[in-house]
């Protein structure tokens, strides 16, 4: 990273003119700097500074720093599949970010809510609450350290493909995460090396019939670190290789395989990157990971991992962004599984079609696959979106989404849904 400081030209500016001779003849109201031919400098403490600037004037405001916030109000309808029929709901999408840029790097803050609620008698729902805080320093030019701390509290739609149909209130999850890096230039290398640490911890489930069942088997405890190497092959393609370990220790023993299932999963993929000017950005990668379980009744697997993104930007209307990926993970509330290996791929575009009005698509598909249990879980679906400028701080928004899922050997459930809203902002 190559810094830039502005002060430079300034400097080098004062330094000539401190350092040139005054010429006969010239008119230099501040006199030439001699100390026997400048006013201000000889008068009396008691006397007025002509040519001093007692205030310097504000220009408005700091270009370094940004302070944002939105407010995005939603209402609309949704049909969860279940047989149910459709029902309303109301979405509440709180938003402040605040950024700040030094000459060595910078650091932001941010929090953001969603926040539901179902007319059909349920309390109020908190879809996500989420707050981040980072930063990134430049040591030096060829030198950067960053880091960030992520928090959130979550809780699922009790009206999802994930739950049975007698739960009335999904657990609370709340999720810590803080992860460290630095990154250097060596020329044709680039190193780079990260570490992470996090605790998610989740409430119990709640039933139509008054009871209740913990999901403290699901509380984890990980940390784990990884290392990144890339060689440039060309200015614009670099190739790479990169290497982690994860631990994941659970609280109690799964309670449907009576083990424990803490691990360390292995991981390395090496790939390509690619650049084109500002237009056209990729990588993909292959590799392999292994999950080695502490228990030795619990088998250990390995799974082929699949990576790939691609960013398209044709001009400044237009943004197509793509992606596969491939995740080892916990099983969740799954019964009999393991792990859980998923893959998943996802493509938005976004379009200005004019100044006032924004267009935008996305679409997704994934398929998860669970160690020890035949069960697979198939999801795919797409939605439709705009927003039309009112004025600078306010826009209409509309958005349409539907969604398939399908768990073996369960029949699949469609899920639509349809909002009307609008976003306040800074």
């Amino acid at each position: 990273m190559r810094l830039t400081r502005p002060g430079f030209s300034a400097s080098a500016m004062v330094l000539v003119l401190a350092t040139s001779p005054a010429v006969a003849g010239d008119l230099s109201l501040w006199g030439d700097g001699s100390g026997t031919n400048n006013n201000d400098l000889l008068r009396a403490s008691g006397d007025p500074c002509e040519h001093c600037v007692p205030n310097i004037p504000f220009e408005g405001d700091d270009p370094l720093a940004g302070f944002d916030w939105s407010l995005g109000l939603r209402a609309g309808m949704r049909d969860a599949g279940t047989g149910d029929g459709p029902g309303y709901v109301a979405i509440a999408l709180p938003s402040i970010t605040y950024t700040r840029e030094t000459l060595r790097g910078g650091y932001d803050f941010g929090l953001a809510g969603e926040i539901s609620h179902a007319f059909d008698g349920s309390d109020p729902r908190i879809g996500a609450i989420s707050a981040t805080a980072g930063g990134a320093y430049a040591v030096d030019e060829l030198t950067v350290l960053d880091g960030r701390l992520n928090l959130s509290v979550s809780q699922d739609d009790p009206g999802g493909s994930d739950y049975a149909s007698n739960v009335a209130s999904a657990p609370l999850e709340v999720t810590g995460d803080v992860l460290f890096g630095a990154s250097r230039d060596f020329g044709a290398f680039d190193v780079s090396a990260r570490a992470t640490a996090g605790r998610s911890v989740l409430g119990d489930t709640e039933y139509e019939d008054g009871t209740s069942s913990s999901n403290e088997y699901q509380n984890t405890t990980w940390f784990g670190g990884g290392a990144r190497l890339g060689y440039k092959l060309t200015p614009g393609i670099t190739a790479f290789f990169d290497a982690e370990a994860d631990a994941e220790q659970y609280d109690t023993v799964s309670p449907s395989l009576l083990v424990d299932l803490d691990n360390v999963t292995y991981a390395g993929r090496a790939g390509l990157t690619a650049r084109v000017d500002e237009m056209l950005e990729l990588e993909g990668s292959i590799g392999l990971g292994y999950r080695d379980f502490e228990d030795a009744g619990v088998e250990d697997f390995t799974a082929t991992l699949y990576d790939a993104r691609a960013t398209y930007r044709p001009d400044e209307t237009l943004t197509i962004t793509g992606a596969f990926t491939t995740t080892v993970s916990s099983p969740g509330q799954t019964s009999g599984a393991a792990a859980k290996r998923e893959y998943a791929a996802a493509v938005d575009v976004a379009y200005q079609a004019t100044p006032w009005l924004r267009l935008r698509a996305d679409a997704g598909w994934s398929e998860a696959h669970y160690q020890g249990i035949d069960n697979d879980k198939y999801v795919w679906g797409g939605g439709l979106g705009a927003d039309y400028l009112l004025n600078e701080n306010t826009d209409l928004t509309a958005d349409y989404s539907f969604e398939r899922t399908e768990t073996t050997p369960n029949p699949a459930t469609d899920a639509h849904q349809v909002t009307l809203g609008v976003l306040l902002h800074r």
